[in-house]
């Protein structure tokens, strides 16, 4: 598909130190609920200034700025992903997120759920460098590959995934 060498990706997040992790933890108690609730209160006024400004109407991306915290939460699932040094149980993960990619791809394109969760870049799902974290862009290609997708650097987003046949519309 790439022949012999994979094509460029975003280095990922990284596996997180487990220092970092416990210290994690207890912050994100506090600090996520205050973020978001910060971010929900500033939106209403950020979202009229730019209607009143350019004359644009509140989309995805806005409810994506306001629950972004949200994606920063550590939850069991995720702590012992992190936690551990086992690569298959990132491998599943981003199997899990692959399946995702593809069953946002509807017969006309995207379907609008999937920008909730993740970013779009033109008509591809993008995923951020922490939901890939410590995989290498050869696991990724090879695993994107494995379920039909072709994995692309969308810049400091992260990595874009469309179907290999996908042409957009």
């Amino acid at each position: 598909m790439y022949g012999h060498a994979a094509v460029p990706l975003p280095p990922s997040a990284g596996p997180r130190s487990r220092l970092g992790l416990l210290l994690w933890l207890p912050v994100q108690v506090v600090w996520v609920p205050v973020d978001t609730l910060l971010r929900l209160l500033v939106m209403p006024f950020l979202e009229l200034s730019s209607f009143l400004t350019d004359g644009e109407r509140p989309d995805a991306e806005s409810l994506r700025f306001a629950l972004r915290p949200l994606t920063r939460w550590v939850g069991p699932v995720r702590l012992v992903r992190e936690w551990g040094t086992d690569p298959a149980r990132r491998d599943a993960h981003m199997n899990r997120l692959c399946s995702a990619a593809l069953r946002a791809y509807g017969p006309n394109g995207l379907r609008r759920w999937s920008t909730w969760r993740y970013g779009v870049l033109g008509d591809a799902v993008v995923i951020s460098p922490k939901d890939y974290r410590g995989l290498t862009a050869e696991r990724i290609h090879a695993i994107a590959a494995s379920r039909g997708l072709r994995a692309r650097s969308a810049g400091p987003s992260g990595v874009s995934l469309t179907p290999t046949g996908w042409v957009s519309k």
